[in-house]
């Protein structure tokens, strides 16, 4: 027998036990179905959380801390040789990060206090984070609107949208007291300064705008405020969005001269106390690094901690959930694999009782002179076509109840299906089905019916041409 003898033979039988075959199908079609649908879950989360990880944070940025360099070092407890030599230790340990291969980037970032100034209102909890303005564009720090700052803007600013809400007049009665702020129609409160056109200026006095009482023999210097340049604002859903982005060298470079002016007719004490303030400037607590590739992450974070140096990076984060979630994948693929396992017994017993029924179909096909091997494959081949249209029907199945999944509204506490929460401002879906599973979903449930085939294509080999044919 030819290839497409063989081939018409299986389609013929069959439709011969029409519904046998589509009860044996149904089995196969519930089983890679559900094996899609079940690992379609898993990626559809995986997928929403890299996103949602990807929303907090560039997943190739680390965060590198110094807290305990000042005093002790940054290896082991043992000051760097940098403090030995009078070398700035920050300055000393930014260099030694930046030069770790695949770093793209490290900055300086650190918090520092200052009040914005608007007229008789004052924003007194504002505060600046500094960084280095020329090292910003290497790291994913969006704006709502205008720019992020760039080098050599100098008195510029980006600041926190909802910085406005919080000038008051430190001078009327009772000016904490938030429940006199005007509201609109939406209780929000009313700001009194509109920080996207009014001029905005700057204060290193602490308590500037506070009516503050001067001891005797005391004078009363005139504070210095410094005209901002607003250049933009800082994106709401971003991960720094409570922050006013300034740059570094110039903040601390008047600060140091707002400083030294005050030390004038000061006592040697208070005096010491404003030089510890301005050798303390020119450090800082942590430092953004930008590494090159998401995969040269876990190396570059190995190598800072070599250097004695506590550090994180959104990818640990993004490890750990995806150790979880292969656990979840495995279990529900499981679940999918035992549906399948049992449309294979299906279609064992199925080929098996066709065998009964056929014995001497078969058994003629022998006397004939019909070699055993195109016997074996033509039960293989049966086997295989209850495999590919149940398969092809499950596949049909699987976006059925993918779509279905993706569309289910959320709950009160706004979870989703498997009690799994999707941000709604996510561009992800629960259940994704991409092409490979598709065809892994295919090529299993056509293996699986090949597999299921084997013993009853055996069997069908090994039965007597006489027995068979004598058989009624």
């Amino acid at each position: 027998m030819n290839k497409l003898d063989i081939f018409l033979l299986a389609l013929k039988n069959f439709t011969r036990r029409k519904a046998r075959s589509i009860l044996t199908i149904i089995g196969v079609v519930i089983g890679s179905a559900a094996i899609v649908i079940m690992v379609s879950l898993g990626i559809g989360i995986q997928d929403s959380m890299m996103k949602m990880y990807q929303q907090w944070g560039d997943l190739t940025t680390v965060n590198v801390y110094l807290w305990n360099i000042g005093g002790q070092g940054g290896r082991d407890g043992v000051a760097p040789a940098s403090q030995e030599s009078g070398e700035n230790p920050y300055k000393r340990a930014l260099a030694e990060v930046e030069s770790i291969p695949h770093v793209a980037a490290a900055m300086p970032f650190k918090y520092e206090n200052i009040r914005l100034v608007s007229g008789k209102y004052v924003n007194p909890w504002a505060g600046v984070a500094l960084v280095d303005a020329a090292k910003l564009q290497y790291f994913n720090m969006p704006v709502e609107s205008g720019r992020q700052l760039r080098e050599g803007d100098g008195f510029a600013i980006v600041l926190n949208p909802s910085a406005g809400q919080e000038f008051i007049n430190l001078k009327a009665r009772d000016p904490w007291d938030w429940s006199k702020r005007p509201m609109d129609e939406n209780g929000m409160i009313i700001p009194y300064v509109d920080i996207y056109n009014d001029p905005i200026k700057l204060t290193f006095d602490p308590s500037y705008g506070e009516k503050v009482t001067y001891a005797e023999g005391q004078s009363r210097r005139r504070t210095k405020l410094y005209d901002l340049e607003v250049v933009g604002f800082q994106d709401p859903t971003s991960n720094y969005s409570w922050y006013n982005f300034m740059d570094m060298d110039t903040v601390v470079s008047y600060k140091k001269d707002y400083l030294r002016e005050q030390m004038k007719g000061m006592s040697s004490q208070e005096a010491q106390w404003i030089r510890d303030e301005i050798e303390r400037l020119d450090n800082f607590d942590q430092m953004f690094v930008k590494v090159d590739d998401m995969d040269n992450v876990a190396a570059v974070v190995t190598q800072i901690k070599d250097l004695g140096y506590d550090c994180w990076s959104m990818m640990e984060s993004v490890e750990m959930a995806n150790e979880q979630l292969a656990l979840i994948q495995l279990i529900m693929g499981a679940v999918g694999a035992v549906s399948l396992f049992v449309a294979a017994i299906n279609i064992a017993n199925t080929m098996i009782m066709s065998i009964y029924e056929r014995t001497k179909e078969i058994g003629i096909m022998k006397v004939i002179g019909c070699r055993l091997g195109d016997i074996c494959q033509l039960f293989l081949l049966e086997a295989g076509i209850l495999g590919l249209i149940g398969g092809i029907f499950g596949i049909g199945l699987s976006y059925a109840g993918s779509t279905l999944l993706n569309n289910l509204p959320p709950s009160e506490s706004g979870s989703n299906f498997l009690g799994f929460y999707i941000d709604p401002n996510l561009d992800a879906s629960l259940s994704i089905i991409p092409f490979w599973l598709v065809l892994l979903a295919m090529a299993i449930s056509v293996g699986i019916a090949v597999l299921a085939g084997l013993y009853p294509s055996i069997r069908a080999m090994r039965l007597s041409a006489l027995e068979a044919i004598r058989n009624e």
